[in-house]
């Protein structure tokens, strides 16, 4: 029997089961998700898929199930921050648009591998291992990587913007003024 042949065996037989299992523990809204995602980790992995396949198949359901939770759980603190700062930060618009400026300058300042490196880590919400097989490298290169971007970024950031508020405003009401 080939790879797809198992995998098609492995579907057919235990499909109904990973799905009654990922309703179970995530609900209508994910379980189809979590049931075409596991059965994609079965065929990436196939070679390592015991014979014995129903506990391997719902181990992988389970933990694609607490990577989602985790990720959204990430997702709503982050909203929760945002909209905490949002709603607590005093400095009027130009000086927000001015630091992000800042930021999105000083991010395409790094190269792109440290770049990938902070964005899978900060915005994709991955931990080093995930990270690092993302980016195509030993966990142990990732790590150094990340502290190199790290490193440049908070040097980077440290360094006064090239645009301030004063100027910024200055030029604002220059262009308003007939």
């Amino acid at each position: 029997m080939n790879d797809r042949e198992r995998l098609e065996l492995l579907y057919d037989t235990f499909a109904h089961r990973v799905y009654a299992y990922a309703l179970r523990h995530c609900g209508a809204n994910d379980a189809d998700d979590v049931l075409s995602e596991t059965f994609a980790v079965a065929w990436r992995r196939i070679d390592v898929v015991p014979e014995h396949s129903l506990p391997w198949l719902l181990k992988t359901a389970g933990n694609l199930i607490r990577n989602r939770r985790r990720a959204d759980t990430r997702r709503t603190d982050l909203t929760t921050s945002l909209a905490r700062f949002h709603h607590e930060a005093s400095s009027p618009f130009d000086e927000v648009v001015v630091e992000r400026e800042h930021v999105l300058t000083v991010l395409e300042r790094l190269t792109d591998l440290e770049r990938e490196a902070l964005l899978l880590i900060a915005w994709d919400g991955l931990n080093l291992v995930d990270a690092s097989a993302v980016a195509g490298c030993a966990p142990r290169a990732f790590r150094a990587r990340l502290s190199r971007a790290r490193a440049r970024l908070t040097a980077e950031l440290a360094q006064p913007s090239p645009l301030s508020s004063d100027v910024l405003t200055a030029s604002v009401h220059k262009e308003i003024q007939p």
